[in-house]
This record gives C-alpha cells, structure tokens and sequence, in this order.
C-alpha cells in the first residue's frame, strides 16, 4: 500500500514515492474533470436529441392520416375527375395565396372525414391550367356568437381551425399537393400569389 503525502516537504528517505504520489493525485484530478466535462457534453448531446425525436413523434401522430388523404385524392389531380365526383361548385372565384375553392357540397355536415375533404383547392400553373394545390375541411357553424367546439382534425395539435365567418364555417386547409413554407396546415400559401 502507498503511503499518502501528507506534506509537501520532501524527505530525503522517500523522494520518488512522495513524487509519484502527487503525479498520480494530479493525474486523478486531470481524468476527474476530463469525466466531467465529457459527462456534461454527453448529457446536453443527449436532450438535444431526445427534444428532436419529440418532434419528429408529433409530426408522425398525423402521418398515417395524411397517408390516406394523399390516396383519396390522387384521382383529382385533374379538376375534370372532381368536378365529375361532386367537387363541381367553385365558390370564392380566386383567391390570394389560396386558389380557386370547388365544394362538393354532399359532404359538408358536422364530421371531420380525413379521407373526404369538403373543398379541393385549384391554382392556375405557368400556362394558366388549374394545378391541384390543397383541400380544406369544413364544418358548419349554426351561430358564430356560440361557435361549437373546434372539430377534432388531425392526430395531435399541428392542424390549425379557423373560424371563416363568410360561410360559417370552420376551416382547416391541408397544402397537400403544393409544399407551403408556412406549413402543411397554415391557411394562407405565400408560393401562390
């Protein structure tokens, strides 16, 4: 067992073992805070990650929803295929950063349906053909004094409602087809002008 200095005079008798000693505590000390400091790196290495896989989980809360709209609108790529399966009412004329708005007016009741949006929503392209850009859900509202609860939308809370006091309605507009930098639920597409 190696004795522990207790001074730092030096004897004559034992100047190596005194020597070494305090290499070794200082040695301990250097690795100690190395540790440290790995440790505390590793641990904020850690949360960021752990904070970035919460938001890719929200993001996948509604994924597989959004999965089965994109199925069940593939066919309205071409506005002659929804106007055939009831999206035949245009009913805004054009409108800024949204498009033209075609209701199929059999589906506007008070269900949130992912798979049948109530609106298809068509924006003119470069040689002026309508391009299918987003739907939009809505919901009825009797009175807007007394709206009813926000409907239920998506799984978790990206989709934002808004309250279009126009028609009545809650709105939901889901950019599908036309990535919008504001967000897939943001009601207004700074790309369409």
């Amino acid at each position: 067992m190696k004795k522990v200095v207790k001074s730092w005079r030096f004897s004559v008798g034992e100047p190596a073992t005194k020597l070494k000693t305090m290499r070794l505590f200082a040695g301990k000390r250097l690795v100690l805070e190395k540790g440290i400091s790995f440790v505390t790196m590793f641990l904020v290495a850690v949360s960021l990650l752990i904070s970035c896989d919460d938001d890719d989980n929200e993001a996948k809360l509604w994924q597989p929803e959004m999965e089965k709209l994109r199925a069940a609108i593939t066919p309205y790529d071409f506005i002659e295929h929804a106007k055939h399966d009831g999206y035949d009412n245009e009913v805004t004329g054009y409108r800024p950063h949204m498009g033209y708005h075609y209701l199929n007016a059999s589906l506007l009741d008070d269900k949130f349906e992912v798979e049948k949006p109530e609106l298809l929503l068509y924006a003119p392209d470069e040689n002026n053909k309508l391009k299918f850009v987003a739907v939009e859900y809505a919901v009825p509202i009797e009175d807007l004094n007394n709206p009813p609860p926000v409907p239920e939308g998506f799984q978790g809370d990206d989709d934002v409602w808004e309250i279009n006091t126009e028609f009545k309605l809650w709105t939901l507009h889901v950019w599908v087809k036309l990535e919008n930098p504001d967000g897939i639920f943001a009601p207004h597409n700074p790309a369409l002008h």
